[in-house]
Parts: structure tokens; C-alpha cells; sequence
């Protein structure tokens, strides 16, 4: 299930130098709203080395609950990588990524998990337009935790109304499914914001603060995103659809890790087992790094494997995988 390769090619100063390749690569960056009555914001960012080879590929890049690209290690990483092999890059963040110095009710309340999913969709909307117009001959996204999740969710979407999904491949970092997380998140929000002197209905309609593990407080004092607890309860209403995942007709890769509380790697991989014997089953496959946890923080010493399974993902999707 896991090989390890050399990761020497990513340098420990990636960050850094991450930097220096955005500023030289940044091409524009926009606002779009979701679809809805919410008419939430989100930004999009794109980078483009205007090279000829960068014309060929493109990753689209979705990062996890409470972060935004400009600061999760993951999705840093796989920008570094990214550029310095010549691939565009397009960075969705929604209102998750979005941190203020104090709570608002009247955000929580618009900060659904349907309306980060309506957000996301109206985000790949936007991407699909330039991917299609400039003609890349590869388009992968890439999505954590929430927004791997929030992936599935438009992929099955789109299976329902008889669309092809947008673009040619997908790998999905730890997406939720289990309540045991959500369960665990609410009690520790609870004690954290009230400790715990609250009645659960109260609870329920009260504002609560999602602080970034990656970004660093400002005058000693961290960001945040208003949510209301109740958007849990509404991630834990995602249904896994094999009836709809296996008409899936790009290759599509789950990742795990293996100290991963959130998204534990034997469920992901009993999810896996069921669709690899369903339709289009050889487009699935799942891959475990045994030594990391749900953000692939620590994880330097796997970003050489992690990157190697982008690039053969890329020969997945070419080798006529993909209809």
C-alpha cells in the first residue's frame, strides 16, 4: 500500500523559497461569491510560470476545515512542488480561510458546511472555465479534510444531474467520515468557549471560534472563523455513495494517515474495498502513510512519496483511465 521515495528534492526551506516562486509566478487573484441567497466570498489565486510546458498541466488545490492555501503545509508543499515542475497552479479558499480577530454570530450562522460546499462548487465553476480555455492537456484536483470531503460532494453532485466531472483526476487527503470526530469537536468547543455551563440547545445556536493550526497569532492573539457547532452535525450528514462514486470516470486516489484520528485509515480503506469491486473500481485506489497524522504536518519526510503519487497519478489519467 505505501512505498517510500527520496524526498531529497524537496528541501527543508521549502516555505521559504515557496515565496519567492509565488511572487515571480502570481498571475491574478479574484472573488467570487456561491450561488446561493448567503452569497458567501471566496478567492481564488492563481499562479502561472508562463512557460510552455506549464501550459500542459494544472493542479486545482482545495485545503482543509479552518486553513488556506497560503498557509497549510500540505497544500505548501504540493505548491513548491508544483511550480518548480512547471505546473499551474489554482488555489480555492473559501470563508473557512478566512480569519478575523473576533467571533460574529451573523457569520456563524451563514458559515454552513452547505454553503462551504455551494462556495467550493461555485470555485470550481470559475477554475473549469480557465482550465478549459487554456487547454491543459492534465487537470488534477487536490483536496484535504474538509475539502476533499466537500470534492465528493460536487463529484456526486454532478453524477445526479449527468454532468462529467470537470477535470482529470482527483486526490483527496483525509476526508471526514466518521461522527466519532464531530463528536469529540463538539464536547472540546463546548468546555473551550463555555466551559461546558451551557444547556446543548444553547450551545447549538451560540457562535464558537475554528482557530488555524498554521497561522500564528497577531499580537498575541489568534484568528478566527465563526461558525456554529451545528455545522458538525451537518458534515456528518454526508452519505458515502458507491451508487454514485463508481460512475465516477476519472482516477480518483484516497489518502490516509496512519496516525490520523480524524479520518482513521482503516475506514477510509474499508470505503476503498467496496468501491474497488464496484463500477469503474480500477479508477480507485487508496494509498497509507503510516506515520502521519490528519494535517501531514510532520510529515517532511513523506512529501517525496506524496508528490510522487501526484506525478503518477498524471500517468494514471493519460494511460486512458480517464474517458
Amino acid at each position: 500500500m505505501q512505498k517510500t521515495y527520496n524526498a531529497a528534492f524537496i528541501p527543508n526551506n521549502y516555505s521559504e523559497l515557496l515565496s519567492e516562486l509565488k511572487e515571480a509566478s502570481f498571475n491574478w487573484e479574484i472573488k467570487f461569491s456561491s450561488m446561493t441567497e448567503n452569497k458567501t466570498i471566496g478567492h481564488i489565486s492563481h499562479y502561472a510560470l508562463n512557460d510552455a510546458m506549464s501550459r500542459n498541466n494544472c493542479l486545482i488545490l482545495i485545503p482543509g476545515l479552518a486553513s488556506n492555501t497560503r498557509a497549510e503545509p500540505l497544500m505548501k508543499v504540493v505548491e513548491y512542488w508544483a511550480l518548480t515542475n512547471k505546473y499551474d497552479i489554482y488555489c480555492i479558499d473559501t470563508f473557512l480561510g478566512d480569519f478575523l480577530p473576533e467571533m460574529s454570530q451573523k457569520l456563524a450562522q451563514k458559515h454552513t458546511f452547505a454553503e462551504y460546499i455551494n462556495l467550493i462548487d461555485a470555485g470550481l465553476d470559475v477554475v473549469e472555465h480557465y482550465v478549459r480555455a487554456k487547454k491543459y492537456n492534465y487537470s488534477c484536483v487536490v483536496g484535504h479534510s474538509a475539502g476533499a470531503t466537500g470534492a465528493i460532494e460536487i463529484f456526486n453532485k454532478r453524477i445526479q444531474e449527468n454532468k462529467r466531472l470537470r477535470f482529470s483526476a482527483a486526490i483527496l487527503f483525509a476526508p471526514y467520515i466518521t461522527k466519532e470526530y464531530k463528536e469529540y469537536i463538539q464536547n472540546f468547543y463546548k468546555m473551550f468557549s463555555f466551559d461546558g455551563k451551557i444547556s446543548e440547545e444553547e450551545f447549538k445556536r451560540s457562535a464558537i471560534g475554528l482557530c488555524s493550526p498554521h497561522e500564528p497569532p497577531i499580537n498575541n492573539k489568534y484568528q478566527k472563523v465563526s461558525i456554529l457547532p451545528t455545522f458538525f452535525d451537518e458534515m456528518e450528514s454526508v452519505k458515502f455513495r458507491p451508487d454514485l462514486m463508481g460512475k465516477y470516470t476519472i482516477p480518483i486516489t484516497l489518502v490516509a494517515g496512519g496516525r490520523d484520528q480524524k479520518s482513521p485509515a482503516d475506514k477510509l480503506y474499508e470505503k476503498y474495498n467496496i468501491l474497488r469491486q464496484g463500477e469503474n473500481g480500477n479508477l480507485w485506489r487508496c494509498v497509507v502513510f503510516k506515520n502521519s497524522r490528519h494535517s501531514f504536518i510532520e510529515s517532511h519526510k513523506d512529501y517525496g512519496a506524496i508528490l510522487h503519487l501526484i506525478q503518477s497519478q498524471k500517468i494514471r489519467a493519460k494511460n486512458g483511465t480517464r474517458r
